[in-house]
C-alpha cells in the first residue's frame, strides 16, 4: 500500500521526494482553506460578537463586509510582491499578518481593533491566494497540474460552504473567540510547513506597480462600502453625512477611471470591458455575489435576531449546502477543462434561482427541519456559478491579458459580496417597516383594532399588551419582507441564467488555452 501511494506520488509531483510534496501541499491547503473559512463561519458568530464588544447590531455587518472588500483588493498587489520579494517570502508575511490579526481577535474587547484586524485578516488573505497557487503548481509535473487544480478548488468552495455550519457548532458548543483561538496552531503549522519545506526563490525580478491607482481605487471601493453601510443607520439621503460620502465616493470614483485609463500598466485594467465576454461575465459575477452574500448573510444573522434560532439551528439549515457544494465543484471543475461553460453558468443560476424560490414561499412558525431542502439546490448552484461566470470572462484571452482580466473579476466578486450585505439588509428593513406599518393599521389611519387588541390581552393573561403586539406583528413582517427578498433574489438568478447565454464561442480555442484558463479561474471562485 505505501509503495503505491509512493508511486502514485511520484507521478505527480515534480520532485523525487513525496515527503516535501506532502508538507507543502498540506501547508498550502491549511493556510488557503482558513483564509475562505474564516469568511464563512464568522457569518453566524456576528450577533453575539457584537453583542460582546459593546456595539449595535447595525455594526455587526461591517466586520464581515470589510474583510470581503480587503480580500478582492488584497489580490491585485499578488504578481508585484510574487516578482519583487518571491512567493514564499510573500507567503510567509500574509500567514504571519493573519495570525497576528487573529491574535487581536482573540484577546480584544473593543470594536475597532477588532473592526481593524478583520480588515487586515482580509487583506493578508486575498494577497495569499495566488501566492500559494503559484507554489502549489511548481510541485506538480506540467501534465498533472489539474490534479492540483482539483484539490485546489475543493480547498476554495469547500471552507466557504462549511464555515456557516461548523461556525454555529462553535459558536454554540465554545463561543465565538474559539474560531480566532484555532486559527493560531492552524497558521502556525501552515508558516512551518512553508519555511521548511519550500525553498526561496534565488531570481526576483523589480517590477513596477500602479500604487497611486491602486489606492485610489481602494479609497473609491471604500467610500462606496461605507455609504451603504452608514445609510441604514443614517437614513439614506436625507442625512447630510450620506450626501457628503456619496460626492466623496462619485469624486473619487471618477477621478480613478480617469487614473487608469492613462497607465499603460494600471492597477485594475479597464480595458478589459472591451471584450463581450467580459463584460457578460462582470455582471454576472457581480450581480451572483451581491444577491448570494447578502441573502446568505441576512438569512443567518436576522433569523437568529428576529425569530430567536441558534447558531447552531442555522448550521443545521446549511448543512445540506456545506455537504453539496464541494462535490458540485469538483464536476464543475472536470466540466469547464471540456465543455462549454454557458450551460454550466446557465444550469447553476437556475439551481439558486430555484432555491431562493423556494425559501420564499415558507411562513412562521419555521422549524430548522423544514427548510433543508433549498440549501440543497444552493449548494449544487455554488458549486458551478463563480467558477463558470469566470471561465465566461476568460473565454477568447490570451497572455498577460487572462491575469489582468482574472484580477478584475475577482474584485468584482468580492466587492459584490461586500456590498451586497448592506444593500440586501438595508432593502429587508425597508420591506419590513412597510407590512408592519401595514400589519398595524388594518383599516387605514384608524388604530381601534390594535387598542382592542391591547385591552383584550391586557385583560385576560395580565401581559404586557403593547410589548407582545408588537413583537408578534414585527416578527410577521420580518416574514413577510424575508420572503420578498429571496422572491426578488429568485427572478435576479433567473435573469442571470438568461444573461449567460449573451456570451459568444471565441474564433479559436485549444486545449492548452482551456486548461490555463481553468487555473486562473481557480483565483475567482470564493
Amino acid at each position: 500500500m505505501l509503495r503505491f501511494l509512493r508511486r502514485q506520488l511520484q507521478a505527480v509531483s515534480a520532485h523525487a521526494a513525496p515527503g516535501r510534496f506532502l508538507a507543502v501541499n498540506l501547508a498550502i491547503g491549511l493556510g488557503h482553506f482558513l483564509v475562505l473559512f474564516n469568511g464563512g463561519a464568522y457569518l453566524p458568530m456576528i450577533p453575539r460578537v457584537i453583542a460582546a464588544l459593546g456595539r449595535n447590531p447595525l455594526y455587526g455587518s461591517w466586520t464581515q463586509d470589510l474583510y470581503f472588500l480587503a480580500l478582492g483588493l488584497g489580490l491585485l498587489p499578488g504578481r508585484w510582491v510574487s516578482q519583487r520579494f518571491g512567493d514564499r517570502n510573500g507567503l510567509l508575511f500574509c500567514l504571519t499578518a493573519i495570525f497576528l490579526a487573529s491574535l487581536v481577535n482573540t484577546t480584544t474587547g473593543d470594536y475597532i481593533p477588532f473592526l481593524l484586524a478583520r480588515i487586515v485578516a482580509g487583506a493578508a488573505g486575498g494577497l495569499s491566494i495566488p501566492l500559494s497557487l503559484n507554489i502549489l503548481l511548481r510541485h506538480y509535473h506540467a501534465d498533472r497540474r489539474d490534479h492540483g487544480l482539483f484539490l485546489w478548488g475543493l480547498a476554495a468552495i469547500t471552507p466557504f460552504a462549511l464555515g456557516p455550519f461548523l461556525g454555529g457548532w462553535i459558536e454554540d458548543a465554545w463561543g465565538w473567540r474559539y474560531l480566532f483561538i484555532l486559527n493560531l496552531p492552524i497558521l502556525l503549522l501552515s508558516f512551518l510547513g512553508v519555511w521548511l519545506w519550500e525553498p526561496a526563490e534565488s531570481r526576483r525580478e523589480r517590477v513596477s506597480m500602479d500604487w497611486p491607482g491602486y489606492v485610489l481605487l481602494a479609497l473609491s471601493l471604500l467610500s462606496l462600502e461605507m455609504l451603504c453601510n452608514l445609510g441604514s443607520i443614517d437614513d439614506w439621503w436625507r442625512s447630510g453625512e450620506i450626501r457628503l460620502l456619496f460626492t466623496l465616493a462619485l469624486i473619487l470614483g471618477v477621478t480613478t477611471v480617469w487614473w487608469l485609463r492613462r497607465q499603460s500598466l494600471p492597477a485594475l485594467d479597464l480595458g478589459c470591458f472591451r471584450h463581450g465576454n467580459f463584460r457578460v461575465a462582470a455582471v454576472g459575477i457581480f450581480l451572483t455575489a451581491v444577491v448570494f452574500q447578502g441573502t446568505l448573510a441576512l438569512l443567518i444573522v436576522q433569523y437568529q435576531l428576529s425569530f430567536g434560532y441558534s447558531a447552531r439551528a442555522i448550521g443545521k439549515i446549511l448543512l445540506s449546502m456545506a455537504i453539496l457544494a464541494p462535490l458540485s465543484a469538483g464536476f464543475s471543475h472536470w466540466y469547464l477543462g471540456r465543455h462549454d461553460p454557458r450551460p454550466l453558468a446557465a444550469a447553476s443560476m437556475l439551481l439558486l434561482a430555484g432555491g431562493a424560490y423556494w425559501l420564499s414561499g415558507y411562513d412562521l412558525p419555521v422549524s430548522p427541519e423544514s427548510i433543508t431542502e433549498p440549501p440543497m439546490l444552493v449548494g449544487l448552484g455554488l458549486g458551478g456559478a463563480f467558477a463558470a461566470w469566470a471561465r465566461i470572462g476568460l473565454w477568447g484571452l490570451s497572455g498577460p491579458a487572462e491575469q489582468r482580466a482574472a484580477g478584475f473579476l475577482n474584485l468584482l466578486r468580492s466587492s459584490g459580496q461586500a456590498l451586497g450585505i448592506p444593500l440586501v439588509a438595508a432593502f429587508w428593513e425597508r420591506r419590513l417597516d412597510l407590512h408592519r406599518h401595514f400589519l398595524v393599521e388594518l383599516q387605514g389611519n384608524d388604530l381601534a383594532s390594535w387598542e382592542a387588541a391591547q385591552r383584550h390581552l391586557a385583560a385576560r393573561y395580565s401581559v404586557d399588551a403593547s410589548g407582545l403586539l408588537a413583537a408578534s406583528i414585527r416578527q410577521h413582517a420580518a416574514m413577510l419582507a424575508f420572503n420578498e427578498v429571496f422572491y426578488l433574489a429568485a427572478w435576479i438568478f433567473f435573469a442571470l441564467a438568461l444573461w449567460s447565454l449573451w456570451a459568444r464561442t471565441p474564433l479559436t480555442t485549444n486545449p492548452e488555452s482551456v486548461a490555463e484558463q481553468t487555473a486562473i479561474a481557480e483565483l475567482v471562485e470564493p
